[in-house]
């Protein structure tokens, strides 16, 4: 009788008295796990059979060659709901080759135990090294003393994050006011295919945004150097606003340093103020200007990003005095001034 013409009633009698369907790996016996395993049962085998025929474990290096991959490739089969049905009904042939058609062919996918013995290991251990139930987690820490002794290796260390390049950018006020697209340029180092380092000139584009605190950082991810043993750098461009000469700010109030004589001082003055887009203020002053006098302009400082409104313009004084007067001139002043 062909095994085509047999019932699927007798291929199940078969499966429950725990015969295999099919010639071909028996991967519940390569992981000494019986069929009615449980997935934690699985796991368990797994572990135990995987440590003990790692090559770098294993008494046996030819054995073990042999089964640590057949013990991986039960795993990747019986770890997989999908996969372990098929085999439970078909067998290896059937994972491998598609499930009988009843007309003497096959349907269905096929199995490939593509990913690599060490893949499988490192997914279920966290780790690569077989020495992980010795020594217990090695990431977060310093590895122990007694690493390289147990096992003849050096301990692959996790890519860390290396500080970020940091760039100044110098930034006008009337940049800051405006808006503008700076463009910056700095030196990385990147990977070639061979694994060695070079020099390379980079450039990015800052949008600088009207407004932007002195200080504002920008990050680039990635962007900066690159190493073997570390995460590629990031690159920040940090805003560094530009003194700009009668101009200063403060959040986004600017100030505006006005320079009069002791006569405008004491009898006034219409100040004209030269704007960052292009207009002229004209802004009478007609209190007496002491020392510490300042005068406000509502609505004339930079953007503030946060409420799309604009700041003040605070206008300061400074008094040129005169270096000497004659006798008339004394006289005259003692004589008009209180």
């Amino acid at each position: 009788v062909s095994y085509r013409s047999r019932p699927a009633a007798l291929c199940a009698a078969r499966l429950a008295v725990g015969a295999m369907p099919a010639a071909g790996l028996d991967y519940y016996q390569i992981l000494g796990a019986a069929r009615s395993a449980s997935r934690a049962d699985i796991q368990h085998a797994f572990r135990k059979a995987a440590l003990k025929w790692h090559p770098e474990r294993a008494a046996d290096l030819a054995e073990a060659e042999t089964r640590f991959p057949q013990v991986c490739e039960a795993y990747d089969v019986l770890s997989h709901p999908a996969r372990r049905a098929i085999f439970d009904e078909y067998g290896e042939a059937g994972l491998k080759r598609g499930i009988p058609d009843g007309s003497g062919g096959f349907t269905g996918g096929r199995y490939v135990f593509s990913a690599t013995p060490d893949e499988v290991f490192a997914q279920f251990f966290g780790t690569l090294s077989p020495f992980a139930d010795l020594l217990g987690p090695l990431e977060g820490g310093p590895p122990p003393d007694l690493y390289s002794e147990l096992t003849g290796m050096t301990l692959i260390k996790r890519a860390t994050k290396p500080p970020p390049l940091v760039i100044e950018v110098p930034i006008t006020l009337g940049e800051i006011f405006l808006g503008a697209t700076k463009k910056v340029c700095f030196t990385r180092r990147v990977l070639r295919p061979d694994r060695t380092t070079e020099e390379r000139e980079e450039a990015v584009s800052l949008r600088v945004i009207p407004g932007w605190e002195d200080g504002a950082v920008v990050t680039y991810p990635n962007a900066g150097d690159e190493s073997l043993d570390a995460e590629p750098q990031d690159v920040q461009l940090r805003v560094a606003t530009q003194p700009g000469g009668a101009w200063s700010r403060d959040g986004s109030t600017l100030f505006y340093r006005v320079e009069l004589t002791l006569a405008e001082a004491l009898t006034g003055k219409v100040v004209s103020v030269p704007t960052f887009d292009d207009r002229v203020l004209s802004l009478p002053v007609t209190q007496i200007v002491a020392p510490g006098v300042t005068k406000l302009v509502k609505g004339e400082g930079l953007p503030d990003p946060a409420t799309g409104g604009k700041g003040d313009l605070v206008l300061t004084f400074s008094t040129a005095f005169p270096t000497s007067l004659t006798p008339v001139q004394k006289s005259a002043l003692l004589n008009i001034l209180p």
